[in-house]
C-alpha cells in the first residue's frame, strides 16, 4: 500500500486503524493546527475527531502514524462547497458540533454495532432528521456514539440529511462497525468516488 504523511492530510479524510476486518477503530480530520514553514504560517488539517472509550478526543495525527492506519478521501471533495462554503470545513465543523454534544457508548459499541444491517434505510433516515433537529435545539443533549458511528454521522449532518450531496455516506451509523465503513469506502474505491490515499506516516 502507498502511504500519506500527516503534513498531506486534509479536512474529512477518513482515518480507519487495521487492515482485517476485525475489531478496529477510526476518525476523522476535523481541525488544523498553525504550523511555522519557511514562506510562513500555514494551518495544517492533522487534528483527529474519534469517540473513545475516554469520551470524543481531539487528537494530533502524528499519534496515528505508523499504526497501520489507512487514509480515506472522497475523490473532489476540495472542489465541493455546501452553502458557499467548502465542502470539506462544513464535515469538519459538523464533527466539531457533534463533539460537544455526544459521548461515547460502550454499550452502543459492543452490542448495537453489531445488531441490524447498515443499510441507511427509514430508521437511519429518521434518527439523522432526529439528531439535525438536536443540533440546532437550544436545549442540553447528548447523543451515544461508537467510533464509526460518528464518523458516519459527522458527513450525514454536514449534508444535512440530503442523501443527493456527492460526499453523503449512506449507512446507518448505528449499525456500521469500522470494518462496514471500510468496506463501503473500498466498493466506491473501486468506482472511483473515493480515493486509498495510503497507510498514514509521519
Amino acid at each position: 500500500m502507498p502511504t500519506i504523511d500527516t503534513r498531506s492530510l486534509q479536512l474529512g479524510d477518513i482515518l480507519i486503524t487495521s487492515a482485517d476486518n476485525t475489531v478496529s477503530h477510526c476518525g476523522i480530520v476535523g481541525d488544523t493546527t498553525s504550523v511555522n514553514t519557511p514562506k510562513g504560517k500555514v494551518d495544517r488539517a492533522d487534528m483527529i475527531y474519534h469517540a473513545t472509550s475516554k469520551g470524543i478526543k481531539l487528537d494530533d495525527a502524528s499519534g496515528w502514524a505508523g499504526t497501520n492506519v489507512g487514509v480515506f478521501r472522497m475523490r473532489g471533495l476540495a472542489n465541493l462547497t455546501v452553502g458557499g462554503k467548502p465542502a470539506r470545513s462544513v464535515i469538519a465543523a459538523a464533527a466539531a458540533k457533534l463533539a460537544a454534544r455526544c459521548h461515547y457508548s460502550p454499550g452502543r459499541a459492543i452490542f448495537k454495532s453489531w445488531t441490524g444491517t447498515s443499510d441507511f434505510g427509514s430508521s437511519a433516515k429518521g434518527r439523522v432528521k432526529k439528531y439535525l433537529e438536536r443540533l440546532g435545539a437550544d436545549g442540553p443533549f447528548t447523543i451515544a456514539v461508537y467510533c464509526s458511528e460518528f464518523v458516519v454521522l459527522s458527513y450525514q449532518l454536514a449534508a444535512k440529511g440530503d442523501e443527493n450531496q456527492p460526499f453523503f455516506i449512506d449507512l446507518d451509523g448505528k449499525h456500521t462497525l469500522p470494518k462496514d465503513l471500510r468496506n463501503w469506502l473500498l466498493q466506491r474505491a473501486k468506482g472511483g468516488t473515493w480515493q486509498v490515499m495510503g497507510e498514514l506516516v509521519n
